[in-house]
């Protein structure tokens, strides 16, 4: 999956890439950047993306720009924004059927995870199916992604460890995905 996120804050950035890159689980060097709408344009000129996270304030104008010559030739464009300015921004009608979700950057990191998986989702069906696991499975993979062994989870849980490992090894069978890609994925799941 190709992505282009457009950020001026340079700590933002780094964070952002990091976030998309385990969300989909790619290297980090695969996600395209840009801090301003010239290099975006430059980075648009050779490739166009799967799936554009824009920022719609930037030092050298309205991300709405990058956002409409994205979709002017792409007529699959996809686009997630993330803006501190929700409310200072009209989304022109044309362009609003190709946004995704336009996450506040104050509601935290949460929202944000949910709308980079639910478009990555959208765009890859080999990602996995949460909403395949049951709630008990959930928990039991937050906790995993929160750092916590089988054994730990365990206890607490209040289940045997021997209930814990049949959790995991259903958790692996039915997302198709086990090891170290597993706890990947439980350290960046939606919330």
């Amino acid at each position: 999956m190709d992505v282009l996120i457009v950020e001026d804050d340079p700590i933002l950035l780094d964070f952002l890439s990091q976030e998309v890159a385990n969300q989909i689980n790619v290297p980090e060097t695969t996600i395209r950047r840009a801090s301003t709408i010239k290099k975006a344009r430059d980075i648009l000129l050779s490739k166009k993306p799967d799936f554009l996270l824009l920022d719609l304030l930037l030092p050298d104008g309205s991300g709405i720009e990058i956002a409409e010559e994205y979709v002017s030739t792409n007529t699959n464009a996809n686009i997630l924004i993330l803006t501190a300015q929700a409310d200072q921004y009209s989304i022109p009608a044309h362009l609003l059927m190709h946004v995704h979700a336009l996450v506040n950057k104050a509601d935290g990191l949460g929202p944000l995870r949910d709308a980079i998986w639910e478009i990555s989702r959208k765009l890859d069906r080999n990602l996995p199916d949460l909403t395949v696991l049951t709630p008990r499975q959930m928990q039991f993979l937050r906790l995993m992604g929160e750092g916590s062994d089988t054994a730990e989870i365990a206890k607490r849980l209040q289940i045997s460890f021997a209930t814990a490992q049949t959790h995991r090894r259903q958790i692996t069978k039915k997302l198709g995905v086990k090891g170290s890609a597993l706890i990947t994925l439980a350290r960046n799941l939606p919330i």
